[in-house]
């Protein structure tokens, strides 16, 4: 039998990998789903229990778990469908066909932030660091959505940690063109290896990536809670700046990026949080030194 995914260099065959977690009367609940939503919930624990130690009323995010999470859903689609040239805003509500775009919920999600933090009269910044280390849990978490659904992945490697996939699964995520002995999948040219029969792919597997740099920035803010000196602003240009990079680099690996004007909206939009992280760092800074003179 040959495995849905194989992690070839470490050894590691997954015969089975289901992308449906579970069907009732019918309606099938997917595993990138489940993903997603535990992401969300681990990511709201998180926040809530640093709201707890910091001193603040942890209601405030209990509060802010609906709006949030529904403006960002609508941010995450949104921010695919401008993007993708296949897509239009018309096919909003098609969410089960596929298609969310991380940085779009981001932006929401922060737009969201503003407006109700303003509502409830507390700082935004404070707000944000107490989320920052929840939202990348969460993310390293929702990744592995990616991995059920045998999407975003990245170019063809002989690397370490290279994930073989069967092609007639990856033809239903993407554009695949059969030239010879390779695909075309959405415009990258990716070998393909032939197993007892069963046509493979071999590439990156960027969610993997994505998750361990998530998992490394989580430890990181966790460290600068605990050991720093509190500068209100720092957990949130930390991630801003943290994320950034690890996204940049992730996303020069990706095969199903999507452009604007010719270049990959991901890596500009890292460009930009660094940018911002930098920036809410300095003001940091700034605002401490200030209150200290």
């Amino acid at each position: 039998m040959s495995p849905d995914i194989w992690f070839y260099n470490l050894g590691i065959k997954l015969e089975s990998v289901p992308k449906v977690f579970l069907s009732v009367g019918g309606f099938d609940i997917y595993c990138y789903g489940v993903c997603i939503a535990l992401g969300m919930l681990f990511g709201y624990l998180t926040a809530v229990r640093q709201a707890k130690a910091t001193g603040q009323n942890p209601e405030i995010y209990g509060d802010f778990v609906l709006p949030g999470i529904l403006f960002s859903i609508c941010g995450a689609r949104l921010g695919y469908l401008i993007f993708d040239e296949s897509s239009s805003v018309l096919d909003f509500f098609g969410f089960r066909d596929g298609g969310l775009q991380i940085y779009g919920g981001i932006l929401a999600g922060l737009l969201t932030a503003f407006v109700f933090t303003k509502i409830k009269k507390v700082s935004l910044l404070t707000f944000c660091d107490t989320c920052a280390r929840g939202l990348v849990l969460g993310q390293a978490v929702g990744r592995w959505g990616n991995f059920f659904n045998r999407e975003a992945f990245g170019k063809a490697t002989e690397g370490l940690f290279a994930m073989r996939l069967k092609v007639e699964q990856v033809k239903a995520v993407g554009n695949v063109v059969r030239e010879g002995e390779n695909i075309i999948y959405n415009g990258a040219e990716l070998p393909v290896i032939d197993f007892n029969g069963t046509e493979y792919i071999q590439v990156h597997p960027t969610f993997l990536y994505e998750c361990l740099w998530n998992l490394g920035l989580f430890v990181v803010l966790t460290f600068i809670l605990k050991f720093g000196k509190g500068k209100k602003g720092t957990l949130t240009a930390v991630y801003l700046i943290g994320y950034g990079v690890g996204r940049f680099w992730i996303e020069s690996l990706r095969t199903d990026q999507l452009k604007l004007l010719g270049l990959p909206v991901s890596m500009l939009i890292s460009v930009i949080m660094i940018i911002a992280g930098a920036i809410i760092f300095i003001y940091s800074k700034y605002t401490e030194k200030k209150k200290a003179a």
